[in-house]
């Protein structure tokens, strides 16, 4: 089936075609229209790139785009064109935005504030205690947490915004058929809730190092402001700082001490004046000119416990803190069912995760 949304996935499935160029075919032609077009008026489009012209004189990308096209439909993902009403506008401003997006989750990227979340998979506990007052005191306000969902920073961030109730968006750099890290996945099936998983590589794209450095654009595009949390000298979070200064975007960063390693990248930002020093949520609030709201009261005295969740409670009531592996033995509990429990109590305000795969009660 030669639809307009099966030839624009095709084209981003042609070897050769990086975004920049995919974007500057579609300023000269329709992409529905190329595998039309002859090859004399293809020769003419690829001047300097002619080996191109014999993508466009088979069915083999058609094909491969409406088998992807079933397969997203048939795991509840949506395909998002370049020019579709869905495609966020934030993002569509960005000049090396992917042609499509793949996207997992009812979420609408409205005109609610979205900052982006990033720093260090190393992150200490100066981080964590940021990162979790930060989302506590934003949860009142019309704003969407972005970030990758990996290891440390990322991750806190996503649990915090489940944890108050607050959207979030999780940027993959892998195709939506794959979380990675395989660990993060209970927590990405909590994002679609209220939130989205979103990605520009197909189900078939393999991972490689350098998607997770070109997700940050996407990251950074989708966003409103950045915040660095924390990150080494050359840290992958610095990346997200580059991309969002580039787009106008307004970046912050979290101080740190000069000597602590995973606040050198921080420090660095606010001294070349690519960031703004944060502190806390009255920085941005101020800065965006929101208002601070108090948080609501808590009405709820008692919180429900299954039967496993009450299982885990007790043992940490008992034996303080807990590594996984040892959680799994005593309680003969497998870690894969241990991974969704630990996180529906971390969710319910009732346990913290550690350093190492540690946990203990709040």
């Amino acid at each position: 089936m030669k639809t307009a949304l099966n030839r624009l996935l095709a084209l981003t499935f042609i070897p050769g075609l990086g975004t920049a160029t995919q974007r500057k075919i579609t300023r000269i032609a329709e992409p529905e229209e190329l595998w039309d077009f002859s090859e004399k008026e293809l020769k003419e489009i690829f001047r300097k790139k002619k080996e191109l012209v014999a993508a466009f004189q088979t069915d083999k990308y058609l094909e491969m785009a409406e088998e992807e096209i079933e397969r997203c439909s048939k795991n509840g993902i949506e395909i998002i064109g370049f020019n579709s009403e869905s495609y966020p506008e934030k993002l569509k401003d960005c000049m090396d935005s992917p042609l499509v997006l793949f996207k997992k989750g009812n979420y609408n990227f409205d005109r609610k504030l979205h900052i982006g979340l990033v720093g260090t998979r190393q992150m200490t506990s100066y981080g964590r205690e940021f990162i979790e007052k930060l989302i506590e005191d934003l949860s009142v306000q019309n704003i969407a947490v972005v970030s990758g969902l990996a290891f440390g920073c990322d991750v806190t961030a996503h649990r915090m915004s489940i944890k108050f109730d607050q959207p979030n968006v999780a940027v993959l750099a892998t195709g939506l058929n794959r979380i990675s890290p395989a660990a993060h996945a209970p927590v990405a099936e909590k994002i679609i809730q209220n939130g989205a998983l979103i990605s520009e590589y197909p189900s078939f794209h393999n991972p490689e190092s350098m998607n997770f450095v070109l997700r940050n654009r996407i990251i950074a595009g989708l966003c409103d402001a950045v915040i660095v949390v924390e990150s080494a000298e050359r840290g992958g979070a610095l990346f997200t700082a580059a991309y969002a200064n580039s787009y106008n975007r307004e970046v912050f960063a979290l101080p740190g001490r000069v000597s602590d390693k995973f606040s050198l990248g921080c420090n660095q930002l606010i001294q070349t004046n690519q960031a703004y020093m944060i502190r806390n949520s009255a920085d941005l609030l101020d800065y965006f000119n929101l208002r601070s709201r108090p948080k609501p009261r808590q009405t709820e005295l008692f919180i429900e416990l299954d039967k496993d969740e009450q299982k885990i409670y007790d043992h940490l009531k008992k034996n303080g803190r807990q590594q996984i592996d040892a959680l799994s033995v005593e309680l003969k509990m497998p870690v894969f069912q241990l991974n969704t429990t630990l996180l529906n109590l971390e969710l319910k305000g009732v346990i913290r995760p550690l350093a190492g795969k540690f946990f203990e009660l709040e």
